[in-house]
């Protein structure tokens, strides 16, 4: 017990609880904020906002309900006409209404870009370190491109909050990039077509195509389709547009020809996409100690099966040095059009980027650069937590809802104010924001004195839950059980378990298979799917695992 209360101790930030549809304690509505803010929770001005704004908006719509009505009682005998009009009526204010939130959306910017910058830590020596760290940030901040991928079909969903984002973190005025007097970085956003969202360029990346590429069937076909939806302007039918994935894996290559084309002088050339979170003070002051005149690529590992080649994911922040550039896009201005041929037959864009960077440089390039785990391309909850990754720093997460970026936005925060400036953040310390309600609640009960337990579960169970996968490390299955109670007990009887995992592949299966996790902790996510899953922890091992753990001279990159 001592060990735990050890641990809790050196972790003294505020736990920004990860809520969702798939927690139990469904009477917890904390504030969700597009951005960290200095706003109470108990201050209640924002929600009051939105109920005021929602409270509006029905009125409204029951407004040209009634009058629909009304409408329709004076005329009788013409009630199709009379709702004919009403419809195209109500179709023109949803369009008018669509252009009013673009329009206004850049008013919103501007309101966000003024706000004010995070205090410095007290007393003067923390401000001399912070200004000398916010200095070195910014030199290197100016000498990057950063190239956010997104497409037309979900560019309103995902893109405003990394906008924002980056507007609040990267650079104030990172709108106006390559406006003059601008100093910030080199930031590019890139679509499979040409749109204005606020003060930010969207740009198409297939504007350029070759001639091969615009004669594909098949690339021919959806881009002409998607375009013809765009210049409708119906975004509705443009947003469910679903052959996107088709178009995606060609803006790759030809975006960053564009890029390097733009600033081709850059020390570092950074990749994301709008579904991922970055810590991007934490990336940058890694980058500091990195070398960009050596040709290298950073990222999240991941293997071509087609050709088993090596690949950095498009979905973590992928890098790529200054000197990789140069020796590939600089030396042919049409780099991008030489892989056509292997990107038509590929499945995956980002594989056909790596693959042309590794083998067209000075030499080929065997291995992507070491940053042991701080590259992640997982959602926090589906991270599988063991001591190697436990005291490393963390820059990125991938797979994420827009309500996961705003969360993870609100932790980075939470966590930076209990750091000092040369700190950078760790898995350990994004660990129990990523705990559901009854899991941090059995951890909370095995803090306090035994006679306060009483009421608290210790050992939390969950079900249609999947904690984790039953190829993961330190899974071990078990005996086959019909019984959930024994597949936990078997778990309680195997020393070092931290949790299990019981399945049933049907509903109608005599009994299901039950997995042990050994070493780690993995959080998992829920299952809607056919058949039973059912999950828990053990409170005390996890407990333990923090204690064991515990990180006492942690990497400062």
């Amino acid at each position: 017990m001592s060990d735990y209360n050890g641990e809790r101790r050196q972790s003294p930030h505020v736990t920004i609880s990860y809520r969702d549809d798939e927690d139990d304690n469904k009477n917890v509505h904390p504030h969700t904020h597009l951005l960290s803010s200095t706003i109470s929770a108990s201050q209640p001005a924002v929600p009051a906002k939105r109920r005021s704004c929602c409270f509006r908006i029905v009125l409204f719509i029951a407004m040209i309900a009634m009058g629909i009505g009304i409408f329709e009682l004076a005329f009788h005998g013409k009630e199709a006409e009379s709702l004919q009009v009403a419809k195209q009526k109500v179709v023109e204010l949803q369009q008018e209404l669509g252009q009013r939130v673009k329009s206004g959306y850049g008013k919103m910017m501007a309101t966000i870009s003024q706000l004010p910058p995070t205090p410095s830590p007290k007393g003067e020596a923390g401000k001399t370190q912070t200004k000398e760290g916010e200095a070195e940030l910014d030199t290197i901040k100016s000498k990057s491109v950063i190239v956010l991928k997104t497409g037309a079909s979900v560019l309103f969903d995902r893109l405003p909050i990394q906008l924002l984002q980056a507007q609040q973190v990267i650079h104030p005025q990172v709108h106006l990039t390559g406006q003059l007097n601008y100093s910030g970085p080199t930031y590019l956003i890139y679509s499979d077509a040409d749109i204005q969202v606020g003060p930010f360029a969207v740009r198409d990346a297939l504007t350029n195509v070759s001639s091969f590429v615009r004669n594909d069937k098949a690339f021919s076909t959806q881009y002409k389709q998607l375009h013809t939806l765009l210049s409708s302007g119906d975004d509705f039918k443009a947003s469910s547009f679903r052959d996107g994935w088709t178009l995606d894996k060609w803006k790759f290559l030809y975006m960053w020809e564009d890029a390097f084309h733009r600033n081709p002088d850059a020390d570092w050339y950074i990749g994301y996409e709008a579904d991922t979170y970055v810590l991007w003070d934490s990336l940058f002051k890694f980058l500091l100690t990195q070398d960009a005149g050596k040709e290298q690529l950073y990222g999240c590992p991941s293997m071509l099966v087609r050709n088993q080649e090596l690949f950095a994911n498009g979905g973590c922040p992928y890098v790529i040095s200054g000197a990789l550039m140069r020796a590939t896009y600089g030396k042919d201005p049409h780099f991008a059009s030489k892989f056509d041929k292997e990107v038509k037959v590929s499945c995956c864009g980002d594989a056909e980027l790596s693959i042309a960077l590794r083998h067209s440089g000075s030499a080929v390039i065997r291995n992507l650069a070491d940053a042991g785990a701080r590259f992640q391309g997982e959602r926090p909850r589906e991270i599988l937590f063991d001591k190697d990754n436990w005291c490393q720093p963390v820059f990125s997460f991938h797979h994420l809802k827009t309500e996961e970026v705003s969360w993870l936005s609100q932790v980075e925060k939470s966590i930076r104010e209990q750091k000092s400036a040369k700190q950078t953040i760790l898995y350990s310390d994004i660990f129990d924001h990523t705990l559901p309600h009854i899991l941090t609640v059995a951890l909370e009960g095995l803090s306090k004195e035994s006679n306060e337990t009483d009421t608290v579960e210790l050992n939390p169970t969950q079900e249609d839950w999947e904690a984790f996968g039953s190829a993961d490390k330190g899974v071990k299955q078990g005996r086959r059980t019909e019984d959930v109670k024994d597949c936990k007990k078997q778990c309680l009887d195997s020393k070092g378990c931290t949790s299990w995992f019981w399945i049933k592949v049907t509903e109608q299966d005599p009994d299901g298979d039950c997995y042990l996790m050994h070493g780690a902790v993995k959080i998992g996510k829920s299952y809607e799917g056919t058949g039973l899953r059912t999950s828990g922890w053990i409170g005390k091992r996890v407990a333990s695992f923090k204690a064991h753990n515990y990180c006492k001279d942690p990497p400062a990159t």
